[in-house]
Parts: structure tokens; C-alpha cells; sequence
């Protein structure tokens, strides 16, 4: 029985239309899964940073360096003249953080971390500026990120998302971002980018956003890591004549 022309233009069109919507959403899906497939690779990239983080915390003892840094005022699309010095961290015993960082230029300034306590102090204008860090002890890790944590710890303080790679100082890093999970950290810095090197698992460079777009540029080098660092040069004594604010 032959089925008239008309019933078989129908019945063709249909199938056309189902093959044209059929591809049309197999169009709109292919964006979700290309999404889906770059989510997947940040993750498995994520994960082999942290096995490289986490394998440098378990040996981790010191670290030095080197310290450039740069403040940027979103406001005024500039950044201030680059401050230049040494950094040291190391944990003392009950695993708190111990920090000095001395900029040598362009003014002399150093500043001491130790016992939950801040030292600032100015020799040029011979000021001093102590306080108690209290229920901001945290904060001491803000120059540490990547220095030795634990990706374990820092999972329970940040949303991280893996951002790509980049060659800084000539060798190959990371870029991992830090979104904190406490309002009152965010409030501070609302998120903070470091870059990881991939042959070690230490970052070499931090940038310090905060909620209105400046931001604090630290490139850490000539790094050493676990090299002996006396706890003694985190505890500053103060010449007789410096003026000291405690608070």
C-alpha cells in the first residue's frame, strides 16, 4: 500500500524537526559541558597542589627570604613606592606564629610577631608601637599563606579555587585563591591570591585584597626554607631613648 505524498512530507518533516531540535540542545549543552570538564580539571589540579603543600607542611620548620612589596590604591589606579627587606617565619613550640620583617628601604622599619605580640618599631624617628594581637591572633597568617599550612587547615578557613599557572622569578607556580569563611576576616581581606611554586609547594608571592580593591602586593626571593632561624631575632630590644606606645 503506498502512502500518499502528503502523509510522507509530514512524516519527513517531523523527523527533520526532531533531528533540528535534538541538535539544538545538544548545541545549548555543549557550553555546560565544557564547563563541567575545565570545573573537573581546575579540581584535579587543586588536588596536586595540595599534595605538594601538604608534603612540605609535614617537614616544614622555617622559612626566609627577601621581601618586596607594593601597596595599590584602587582609587587613585596607582601603586606607592615598593618597600624592600627580610622576612622570617617559623612556629614556636605551642604553634603559634613567630614573624620579623625588617624593610630596609625605603625607611627602616621593623616589625616582631611573638607570645600573641606586635613590635613595631621606627629607629629613625626612635618610636615604638606594641600591642596585643587578642582575638585577632589570625592575622599573623595574612603574610604566611603557603609558608608550611597544612591544606587540610586551611580548608576549614577558605573557599580555594585553583586559577591557572605562572612563571614568577623564573620558576614555574601555582595560582590558588583564598576566599576566608569568617565575615570578619572577609571584612579585612576579601580574598588573597598566592602563587605557589610547583617545585616545592611554598608560595613566592601573595596579593592582599581588600573589600574596596586595594591591595598589597608581597613577591617573596632568594627564599630558604628549614635553614636555622634563632627565636631570639623575634623579640626586639628596645633602645632606652625610643618612645613606646603600648595599647
Amino acid at each position: 500500500m503506498r502512502i500518499p505524498l502528503r502523509i510522507q512530507g509530514i512524516s519527513i518533516m517531523r523527523k527533520t524537526s526532531r533531528i533540528l531540535l535534538i541538535s539544538a540542545v545538544l548545541l545549548l549543552l555543549i557550553p555546560v559541558f565544557v564547563v563541567m570538564a575545565q570545573l573537573e580539571d581546575q579540581s584535579e589540579k587543586l588536588e596536586l597542589v595540595f599534595e605538594k603543600m601538604d608534603k612540605a607542611s609535614r617537614t616544614f620548620e622555617s622559612f626566609k627570604a627577601d621581601i618586596s612589596t607594593r601597596k595599590y590604591t584602587a582609587v587613585l589606579e596607582e601603586f606607592d613606592p615598593p618597600e624592600n627587606g627580610l622576612y622570617f617565619y617559623k612556629r614556636a613550640g605551642d604553634g603559634s606564629a613567630l614573624v620579623r620583617w625588617e624593610i630596609k628601604d625605603p625607611a627602616e622599619k621593623i616589625t616582631t610577631i611573638r607570645n600573641d605580640e606586635v613590635t613595631i618599631y621606627q629607629p629613625k624617628i626612635k618610636y615604638a608601637n606594641i600591642y596585643k594581637l587578642g582575638k585577632h591572633r589570625n592575622k599573623t597568617e595574612y603574610l604566611a599563606l603557603g609558608l608550611g599550612q597544612a591544606p587540610s587547615d586551611l580548608k576549614e578557613k577558605y573557599h580555594i579555587t585553583f586559577k591557572g599557572g605562572e612563571t614568577i622569578n623564573g620558576d614555574a607556580c601555582s595560582i590558588l585563591e583564598f576566599r576566608p569563611k569568617d565575615p570578619e576576616v572577609a571584612s579585612t581581606f576579601s580574598s588573597i591570591t598566592v602563587w605557589v611554586k610547583d617545585v616545592s609547594g611554598i608560595s613566592t608571592q601573595m596579593k592582599l585584597v581588600e573589600p574596596y580593591e586595594d591591595y598589597l602586593l608581597v613577591n617573596f626571593s632568594n627564599e630558604k626554607l628549614n635553614s636555622k632561624i634563632d627565636n631570639s631575632i623575634f623579640k626586639q630590644d628596645l633602645p632606652g631613648d625610643v618612645e613606646v606606645t603600648s595599647r
